[in-house]
């Protein structure tokens, strides 16, 4: 399962020729800078590539724009194809119930759905100026948190993420009221700012939605 997660990861994401510029565009990862909450640069030298980006900036991109791509992308894979095999849903359950290693594995898959939204994520991408770029990607990160979804679901037994952690579930919905319009006003701020308002002002009040968004999601990335 590792190995079909880790395989379907690269050939969608990484090796995707427009996945680099679909997460310059659509996530605020170049605004970094300017929330003072990162101890280096975004990437290392002046290449833009995977290559050259490093971890944190990657993650944290992901998270404000509420898609948490890290966190779950190719798990619904991986799963949903061992699901297929004689007896690979019993043997996934089973697991989920004594193997320790798989049972926190799966949980922090779903508390990263759990935090996506995929209905923010798509105001996110209207960013990608690129429309067929924009809706073939997100297409396809849609049908895999879907997929995702319906895998943990069925391995837990449960009919919704967190049914077996309340408070967390709880959290994060008197959380979301607060974070949800910040990020509606981080997209308008880098609609704006990408339209040629790059200010001070701008910039600043970004950073004070990425840093409220961090704080509302209890998550840098």
């Amino acid at each position: 399962m590792s190995a079909s997660a880790c395989t379907f990861y690269r050939e969608n994401i990484l090796d995707d020729p427009d996945m680099f510029y679909y997460f310059e565009t659509g996530t605020p990862m170049a605004e970094l800078e300017h929330a003072k909450i990162g101890s280096r640069p975004a990437r290392r030298g002046g290449k833009r590539s995977f290559e050259s980006l490093r971890a944190i900036p990657w993650v944290f991109g992901w998270t404000q724009s509420r898609l948490l791509i890290p966190a779950w992308f190719g798990v619904g894979h991986a799963l949903s194809e061992y699901s297929e095999q004689p007896g690979g849903l019993d043997r996934l359950r089973a697991m989920m119930r004594e193997f320790p290693l798989f049972i926190d594995l799966i949980r922090n898959v779903e508390v990263g759905l759990a935090k996506a939204d995929m209905g923010i994520a798509r105001l996110y991408a209207s960013l990608v100026p690129e429309m067929d770029v924009r809706d073939r990607i997100f297409s396809k990160f849609e049908e895999e948190y879907t997929r995702s979804l319906e895998a943990v679901l069925a391995v837990t037994g449960q009919a919704e993420l967190l049914e077996t952690n309340e408070v967390l579930a709880r959290s994060i919905r008197l959380r979301n009221p607060y974070v949800d319009p910040l990020s509606l006003i981080q997209v308008d701020l880098m609609r704006r700012k990408r339209g040629g308002e790059d200010t001070p002002d701008v910039n600043r009040a970004i950073a004070g939605t990425i840093n409220g968004i961090s704080a509302g999601l209890r998550t840098t990335g």
